[in-house]
């Protein structure tokens, strides 16, 4: 039997998705470690929809497997259709955590996609032993797939062709031992995937206790957490460090990593293997939601690499109970920041837009909190009806009113058989508590935080207004309420934010998809389209550099009254000037090679150095000193590397600074000519 798997992801545009298979790869080992099939088994693990179009051009096979999530499922059923037409006795198998609660809903979601055959299903998006059973069960079947859906199979829900009948087979267990499952890295399956540019990712636990009514992983039956021993994980995780590039990322695949006591165990490993061989030097995945001592623990074993992720999502109480989620004490999220920051941490901070109950100024006053804990990064996000999530179940919809639309999901296009494939998601825009209007400011006050607060990216300039009285939050919204006021370039982008806020939305899947068609070209070439608080915060921080920062300085003089002349006023301009100096931005191979020199009185980057604990007045050299710049070989490599896998369109430069820090993308400076660098050396 020789069998596809793809897990695919479109690649027009840029990488919609930017991790190593695992989970498809995960299915080929366990098959071929238990299916004991009466004839060989052949599996092949294919990533880019080009591969996909080759192999069943070439030989399609006897059964096709496609992974369904948000982001592929459209590409998915195009692939069905197109490997249907070269094959039409192929079995095709969709799997993947893209699948419905209600069973009603279920039956409907089989019923618009007649392409596949049979959806693959443990009691959660666990796939191993449902997938196992389907070969079984066809092989038995003789590849005849009248005879394999002659009874239900264990994991397995269809249509019946002949009945139309709904069709779902008992469910199968969990896997309690993980190690079941052999490590596909240890085989070499994913060997091919180590120098494509894409991140190795590993899961260490799967389940999560938590019951986030707006989450696919809540359901009851994955409450549970199940783990790989440590003893395989430390394998899988040396096999990758003698092998892969030190700059690479690190992906978890966990929904809650460092939360538990097996999690210290492996960043005690992690560090010995960034002592040894200088990898990861950055760890993505979702960190945990209690026991935030752990954490912070896990993350300073670490080297401070693994941001901390408060997916607080709500700081409402009657939000909170609405969808069901327990959330740690604002208190208690404050002091594990102040602890992350002294230990050099990054931190994340989440919001969501139109969750039941939530009204604009419970939302803001979560902004303004969240701000003040001082978290780096803070996302609104949309709520998104996604299958597999109880707040999308036609009860909870009616419930608590929900008015959704549909847009295309960000990047995720493509056309590569000849026919443009795009993606569509559903999500809320208004509730009974929240007006689309309050939808669309609080977009625009999102993207004004993204664009100037979001991981410090003028830190310099909110650490100024702080030891003079201003709030972060409250400057930002100071931006907002004076945007009519701002430089021509800045109106535009909020202009063209808002306009393309509301044609982005359609009234039906149906509908967004035929405005998909027809304005294809111009989604490809990103005029339109895109995660568009991405898309527009990358143009405010990377192309209208010079202009946020104008607007920047001119508000906080405003809020500050500061005049011309004025000691503060000189060291705002300082350090504006200073910003202007290091931040690289587009075209950036241009920019890497410029080396500016700045000359100033106050010495911003000792202040910097010194975490900002004293006012910048004690930062002022007695005369100007000139520092100049240079882009370090190391940023270098690691920028031109990402320019190449992403490019620095809008669209991509959202992808390329996905894992890297605002220090990340600034010049540095070299030493002065009297031999120092910072205040202290110079005050010495």
């Amino acid at each position: 039997m020789r069998v596809v798997l793809a897990d695919l992801g479109h690649n027009q545009v840029t990488q919609s998705s930017d991790i190593y298979p695992l989970g498809i790869a995960n299915l080929a080992m366990y098959a071929r470690a238990y299916a004991a099939l009466r004839e060989p088994l052949s599996i092949t693990l294919i990533r880019e929809p080009q591969d996909l179009k080759a192999a069943l051009d070439s030989a399609p096979p006897d059964v096709l497997g496609l992974s369904s999530y948000a982001w592929n499922h459209e590409l998915a059923l195009h692939f069905a259709r197109y490997a249907r037409r070269r094959n039409p006795d192929l079995l095709v198998l969709m799997g993947g955590p893209n699948f419905p609660l209600d069973e009603g809903e279920q039956a409907r979601f089989l019923r618009s996609m007649p392409e596949v055959d049979i959806a693959v299903r443990g009691p959660t998006y666990e796939g191993e032993r449902a997938f196992v059973n389907v070969l079984r069960r066809y092989s038995e079947a003789g590849h005849s797939l009248q005879e394999a859906q002659a009874e239900p199979v264990a994991g397995g829900t269809w249509i019946n062709r002949k009945t139309g009948d709904f069709v779902k087979g008992p469910a199968v267990d969990r896997i309690r031992d993980l190690d079941e499952i052999p490590s596909p890295y240890l085989a070499g399956l994913l060997d091919p995937f180590l120098a494509s540019g894409y991140f190795p990712i590993l899961q260490i636990s799967r389940g999560c206790p938590f019951t986030c009514a707006f989450c696919n992983s809540s359901v009851i039956s994955n409450s549970k957490i199940y783990r790989h021993s440590r003893e395989n994980v430390e394998a899988d995780l040396l096999y990758l460090a003698e092998r892969i590039r030190p700059e690479v990322p690190l992906c978890f695949a966990d929904d809650n990593f460092g939360m538990y006591p097996w999690d210290e165990e492996i960043a005690d490993y992690i560090r010995y293997l960034q002592d040894t061989y200088n990898w990861p030097q950055y760890i993505r995945t979702t960190t945990g939601k209690n026991n935030h001592e752990r954490i912070i623990r896990v993350m300073h074993k670490t080297k401070a690499i693994l941001p901390m992720t408060m997916a607080v999502q709500s700081l409402n109480p009657e939000t909170l109970q609405n969808i069901r989620r327990s959330n740690i004490s604002l208190e208690s999220y404050a002091a594990v920041q102040g602890e992350a920051h002294e230990l050099g941490i990054q931190s994340y901070g989440e919001l969501i837009l139109c969750l039941p109950g939530e009204t604009k100024a419970t939302f803001m006053k979560g902004l303004q909190d969240l701000l003040e804990t001082g978290v780096k990064r803070v996302s609104a996000h949309q709520l998104m009806l996604v299958h597999g999530a109880p707040l999308s179940n036609p009860d909870s919809r009616q419930q608590w009113g929900f008015r959704s639309r549909f847009r295309i999901v960000a990047r995720n296009i493509g056309n590569y058989t000849g026919e443009p494939v795009t993606e569509v998601e559903e999500v809320v825009v208004e509730t009974p508590t929240f007006s689309f209007a309050d939808y669309l400011e609080m977009r625009v006050l999102h993207l004004l935080i993204t664009i100037y607060y979001y991981e410090g990216n003028y830190e310099e300039a909110f650490e100024f207004v702080r030891h003079n009285g201003v709030k972060a939050f409250d400057l930002i919204r100071h931006l907002q309420a004076r945007l009519d006021q701002a430089p021509p370039g800045i109106r535009q982008l909020i202009a063209d934010f808002l306009q393309e806020s509301q044609e982005e939305l359609f009234d039906t899947r149906e509908a967004c998809l035929a405005w998909a068609r027809e304005h294809f070209s111009a989604l490809v070439d990103g005029s339109l389209g895109g995660n568009l608080l991405s898309k527009y915060s990358m143009i405010g921080r990377f192309i209208q550099t010079e202009a946020s920062l104008d607007f920047l300085k001119a508000g906080i003089q405003e809020m500050l009254g500061l005049t011309e002349g004025g000691q503060k006023a000189d060291q705002l301009d300082a350090i504006i000037d200073y910003l202007h100096t290091l931040l690289l931005r587009v075209p950036f191979r241009e920019s890497m090679a410029a080396e500016p020199a700045w000359t100033t009185l106050y010495d911003v980057n000792g202040w910097q150095q010194d975490g900002y604990t004293a006012p910048l007045d004690a930062f002022r050299h007695a005369e100007p000193v000139t520092l100049f710049t240079t882009v370090e070989p190391r940023k270098r490599a690691l920028l031109e590397n990402r320019l190449a896998t992403f490019g620095e369109h809008p669209a991509g430069l959202g992808k390329f600074t996905r894992t890297l820090f605002a220090h990340d993308l600034r010049r540095s400076l070299v030493t002065h000519p009297a031999g120092a660098t910072t205040y202290k050396e110079l005050a010495s």
